[in-house]
């Protein structure tokens, strides 16, 4: 703080010294000015009469546009005035110049833009005084338009150097200094009584500019007088305050710019010209299972590895426009990402890119999933129609009049329209279930009741297959919230499989029990296990149902793929028992339309295990 205190004290002394010179200097500068004014006004005058003269006779040879002739009338002209005389055309080309030969004229810049000549189109007159760029010295430059038909033509300039007048001014300047020193050392005892009043605030002023630059802006100066160094310290406090105001409004956007950014859907990502990462939102990071703190600032390849998405930042680079793409990445995860990638513009080049990700991984499951389902439905429609249509091609043919085989083609026609009816029946219950537009009636219901009932259904079935039919229902068991029909067809759905996947000699068992909690746990590494669980939170009681077989099982590749609409194991053996694939399909939708989950364990040669929950219902006061 003293070492700058000093230099401060220093150059303030050496202002309070130079008070007397300044004075001194003013006047001697106001002097030498009018002094120096007055031969170059004269001169200009000079050069503004000789130009108009020069004007006519330089106008006819310039209507002719013979440069040769030009060119030894501006030398004839030079030699007469002792001036040097240029002529310039309207778009600014030097058409002669008396200092220069035509070869060397035809090499000069273009005039256009000197300010003498600008002068002279806009004002009528143009005059500077500067240095040469032709010559190297310095010069007095005036130009005149050169009108033709009321239309500027060209430009006369002309320029005389000012050797001579700078030799007197030059005289003029040292008397001018030498009175100016004298000045000085009659201001040394004031200068240094003056200084030292004004070191202290100017040192305080510098300590909290200094503060500021680091971005205190808390310390203010202390402004004890209304001088102008009071005024200073008055003006600084404010300046510190408004880039306070601004730094904060500032960060606040920045704040705000950022939030938004972590806020959205969409990945973002920016990267530098030099491929380094400028800046990476939360989406972005959760793309990638990456942290924004390790990946700013580094390269964009250490930080995702992935060769596609490399290319496409090159290219948006290196050419500098919008680049859609679709780009599939395997880490951390596979996913397949939408990528809008745009060209960060800088003064020369792409100075960056900027992407914007969009994770459409589910949307091309989706579209996946809608391929294989219209493929599903064309199959399955078309199969029992080729049967029927050949059957009925057959008949048509003759075969009707032959009644011991007419019946046949008749009762498989039967059979295959029965087909195609319950195909058609289950894909509008699917759709009405996946859109939502079932209602479910639901009351209290005994759950016995049901079973027993579609129980009833299936025991004339079970004895032709000679499948033993069981059911395990606990006498205690409560009442459960739910819709009797649709967990009827929940049983029907599910014994059905069981009746066409368990052997002559096989068993069927309907079970129940109230379970704690809605998850299920998995049942060991023996069996493989598929839980479904709903959107919304598990029940914390809930009636457990049990359909368990003792048939061919699932394998452990198929359980995962098992719900989905058409999915079948054994295709041909499906087939053949009328399924349409859409049972287990309609059973999830059903279950999770009543909050429960479902749950799939099976065995392969062993047998399956379907588990679905159902909410207890409340208690009737009532009934109590």
């Amino acid at each position: 703080m003293a070492r700058i205190e000093g230099g401060f004290q220093r150059k303030l002394i050496g202002t309070y010294l130079l008070l007397v010179l300044v004075i001194v200097a003013v006047a001697g500068v106001y002097l030498y000015s009018s002094l120096e004014r007055t031969p170059i006004d004269r001169l200009k005058a000079s050069l503004q009469a000789q130009a108009r003269l020069m004007s006519n006779e330089v106008n006819s040879v310039l209507l002719s546009r013979d440069t040769e002739q030009l060119q030894r009338l501006v030398q004839r002209l030079t030699q007469q005035v002792a001036t040097r005389v240029t002529v310039i055309e309207a778009g600014g080309r030097v058409l002669a110049d008396s200092e220069r030969t035509l070869e060397q004229v035809a090499l000069m810049d273009n005039h256009l833009r000197r300010p003498e000549v600008q002068a002279a189109i806009s004002d009528g007159v143009g005059s500077i005084l500067r240095r040469s760029d032709t010559l190297g010295v310095k010069m007095l430059y005036l130009a005149i338009p050169l009108r033709q038909n009321g239309v500027i033509a060209g430009v006369l300039r002309v320029a005389m150097p000012l050797s001579d007048l700078r030799d007197d001014l030059t005289l003029l300047r040292q008397t001018l200094i030498i009175g100016g020193l004298i000045a000085l050392a009659a201001a040394v005892v004031l200068g240094f009584l003056f200084a030292r009043q004004v070191t202290s605030p100017i040192a305080e002023m510098t300590a909290v500019a200094r503060r500021m630059a680091d971005g205190d802006f808390s310390r203010k100066i202390s402004a004890v007088s209304s001088d102008e160094i009071g005024q200073l310290g008055n003006a600084l406090n404010l300046m510190a305050k408004r880039l306070e105001d601004r730094l904060a409004a500032l960060e606040e956007e920045r704040t705000k710019g950022a939030a938004i950014l972590d806020s959205m859907v969409e990945g973002v990502l920016a990267v530098d010209g030099m491929n380094r990462i400028l800046f990476i939102n939360a989406s972005a990071c959760r793309l990638f299972n990456i942290s924004s703190v390790v990946a700013e600032g580094r390269p964009f390849l250490e930080v995702i590895r992935n060769k596609e998405m490399l290319d496409l930042l090159n290219q948006t680079l290196r050419e500098g426009v919008f680049a859609p793409r679709e780009l599939h990445i395997f880490t951390p995860v596979q996913r397949v990402l939408q990528v809008h990638a745009s060209p960060l513009k800088g003064s020369e080049r792409s100075a960056g890119a900027l992407w914007v990700m969009h994770d459409v991984t589910e949307l091309r499951r989706l579209e996946a999933a809608r391929t294989e389902f219209v493929a599903n439905v064309s199959h399955e429609l078309r199969t029992p129609l080729t049967s029927v249509r050949g059957y009925l091609e057959t008949l048509l043919e003759g075969a009707l009049e032959d009644r011991e085989h007419a019946r046949p083609f008749l009762k498989v026609i039967h059979k295959h329209t029965e087909r195609l009816g319950r195909l058609l029946d289950d894909l509008l219950d699917l759709s009405n279930l996946e859109l939502g537009k079932i209602a479910l009636h639901r009351y209290p219901m005994s759950l016995a009741e049901v079973v027993g009932s579609v129980m009833t259904i299936y025991g004339p079935q079970a004895t032709k297959q000679k499948i033993e039919l069981r059911t395990e229902l606990p006498d205690d068991l409560p009442r459960v919230l739910a819709d009797r029909d649709r967990i009827a067809q929940v049983l029907i759905n599910l014994l059905d499989n069981s009746f066409k996947f368990t052997s002559k000699g096989g068993r069927v068992t309907v079970m129940a029990r109230i379970v704690r909690g809605s998850r299920f746990e998995v049942q060991g590494l023996e069996s493989e296990t598929r839980s479904l669980k709903p959107e919304t939170q598990g029940l914390s009681e809930a009636v457990e149902v049990a359909v368990k077989d003792t048939g061919v099982g699932i394998p452990s590749q198929d359980l995962p793929r098992i719900t989905e609409r058409f999915y079948r194991v054994d295709r041909a053996r499906s087939r053949e028992m009328g399924g349409t694939g859409l049972g287990l399909a309609i059973v999830k939708h059903l279950v999770k339309a009543h909050g429960g989950e479902l749950l799939i364990e099976s065995q392969l040669n062993q047998g399956t295990t379907v588990r679905f929950t159902l909410p207890i219902a409340a208690a009737d006061p009532e009934a109590s």
